[in-house]
């Protein structure tokens, strides 16, 4: 993990940020702080760390100013969602190459890449890329590899641009419009429709499905400490959707009522399992558990060659004081904020779950309805196309 210049919350995989010699003594108890309020068996992922402003080895590491906004926004929660988080790293980035000026008898490539990764360590010490950022961050380096050394810089640049906007593009927008429309057409009339949190897809789906005038009404189940759901309920009330709203601890009472369940996703692996928003899991079991089809609404370009069988290898750790917030707010008696000075008392956010393919019915892509099996098919087209286009 990433210590360093951060956001307005940075993360940091041993503690502290780095700070001047004359706070060492600061510096040194902040982390012994950190490490004590660790759950062990969590300890690997890279903790969550607030800190007031942008650290002064973020700015003396010649960021551009495009990524220190997008990596301030992630950090605080602004941009939240796999594709509003990939559309904005790589505007980022596409900004950093539209800007950058290569030294006179250097290869643009090589030079480029390598201001290209110290932006992305930023964005990763602001907040760790996901799955899916992962692989838009492979591409990107492929495509940077690949610019033509015959070419005049500017040229080169241009393409490199044109590129990264027609990724967008096709692999994000378009994707999104196709996956919307075929995923509404599953919406059959007077369906209950369960969703879980917000998910951009998911409520393009159910929009597009209202205005084609279909009759059904949807089930917003929602939970902490970010409570999402809640901003997706308004948009859908506003477009005239019948909608209930509950949270997660009551959707073993409100399954049984379900005829379908649409879901987001953050990654699909290679193996067939989801990963998305913590409790996504859970939320797949008891519809299995009712026989009620798990659509989940996935872009290719999130589907990844990696392999996971829990939640606790890979997974993002979130702001615990988030979760003593809403807390804080709807209820009375004694308060939690002091918890760091609580010895026996750790506090735990999880961003994401695992969710393993047999509790999935179909995943809708832009190339189709397919089964979670058929995940390992699209990913090696998808390799062999690129193979096929070359540099």
């Amino acid at each position: 993990g990433g210590s360093g210049g951060g956001g307005g919350a940075g993360r940091s995989a041993g503690g502290g940020t780095g700070g001047k010699p004359s706070k060492a003594g600061g510096v040194d108890e902040a982390k012994a702080a950190l490490a004590t309020k660790q759950v062990p068996l969590f300890s690997h992922l890279v903790q969550y760390e607030r800190e007031a402003a942008l650290s002064p080895a973020a700015i003396g590491r010649d960021i551009h100013p495009a990524v220190q906004c997008a990596g301030l926004q992630m950090a605080e929660g602004l941009l939240s969602g796999t594709n509003a988080r990939v559309v904005a790293m790589l505007r980022a980035l596409q900004a950093v190459a539209r800007d950058f000026r290569c030294p006179a008898g250097k290869a643009l490539s090589r030079e480029l890449e390598g201001r290209i990764k110290l932006q992305i360590a930023h964005l990763h010490d602001c907040r760790p890329k996901s799955l899916a950022m992962g692989d838009a961050i492979k591409w990107l380096k492929l495509r940077v590899s690949q610019l033509p050394a015959h070419l005049p810089p500017d040229a080169a640049k241009r393409i490199l641009c044109s590129q990264i906007d027609t990724y967008i593009d096709e692999r994000i927008e378009l994707a999104d419009r196709a996956i919307s429309e075929s995923a509404s057409a599953k919406i059959a009339p007077s369906d209950v429709v369960l969703v879980y949190g917000r998910s951009h897809v998911v409520e393009a789906t159910l929009l597009h499905a209202a205005a084609r005038g279909t009759n059904f009404s949807v089930v917003v189940i929602d939970g902490g400490p970010r409570f999402e759901g809640r901003a997706m309920l308004v948009r859908l009330v506003a477009a005239g959707i019948r909608c209930s709203y509950s949270l997660l601890h009551a959707l073993s009472y409100t399954m049984p009522s379900v005829s379908k369940v649409l879901l987001g996703a953050s990654s699909m692996l290679v193996n067939g399992t989801l990963v998305s928003r913590a409790g996504t899991a859970l939320v797949a079991m008891a519809a299995h558990e009712h026989g009620v089809a798990v659509l989940v609404c996935c872009e290719t370009y999130k589907f990844t060659e990696r392999v996971l069988l829990d939640a606790i290898c890979y997974n993002e750790l979130g702001d615990p004081d988030a979760l003593l917030q809403a807390a804080d707010a709807d209820q009375g008696g004694a308060s939690l904020s002091d918890w760091r000075e609580r010895p026996r008392l750790k506090l735990l956010n999880l961003m994401y779950d695992v969710t393993p393919m047999k509790y999935l019915t179909m995943v809708v892509t832009e190339a189709g309805v397919i089964p979670p099996t058929s995940v390992p098919v699209i990913i090696r087209e998808d390799r062999d196309r690129a193979q096929l286009a070359g540099p």
